[in-house]
């Protein structure tokens, strides 16, 4: 195929849709026509057809293919951040249980200094607030998607 649409005359340009009619081109064929169509200027009824013809077969091309909605990665992720979260939950409830008990003697290192047992006890008490507070964020956002989700589907169905 020629580099530039000004090379092209109409009768290069029909004599190619045609072939595009024909199904003589090659996938990379067909690509490089449908960029030369969209920048010419050159105007016929084959060429128009051909534009309307490479329209529908683009549409339908998309239309097959299967897309997940990002609603299906957003679960995947507020899953993964639940998880994270429990077992973070999880060994800070273990931490305080054990901080909990008189006869535990824990020594609890900060940014590599140590802290007293009331400091560490201060420090996972703020861990646990922090973490209630990111749940609490997580939970808005999925009521928030889901709203999100259910709204496109309604709109889909109709």
């Amino acid at each position: 195929m020629k580099q530039t649409t000004e090379q092209f005359t109409i009768e290069e340009a029909e004599r190619l849709c045609q072939l595009y009619m024909d199904c003589q081109l090659s996938v990379m064929e067909e690509a490089e026509l449908e960029y030369v169509l969209a920048q010419t200027e050159l105007d016929s009824p084959m060429i128009h057809d051909t534009k309307k013809l490479m329209d529908i077969s683009r549409s339908v091309r998309i239309s097959n293919t299967v897309k997940r909605p990002s609603s299906y990665r957003l679960l995947k992720w507020a899953l993964r951040v639940a998880a994270c979260v429990a077992i973070l939950l999880g060994c800070v409830t273990i931490l305080r249980n054990s901080l909990a008990t008189d006869d535990a003697e824990c020594i609890v290192f900060v940014e590599g200094h140590q802290v007293s047992t009331e400091q560490a006890r201060n420090i996972a008490e703020a861990d646990v607030a922090r973490m209630e507070q990111f749940m609490q964020t997580v939970a808005t956002q999925r009521a928030v998607e889901e709203a999100k989700v259910k709204h496109f589907i309604n709109t889909i169905q109709r």
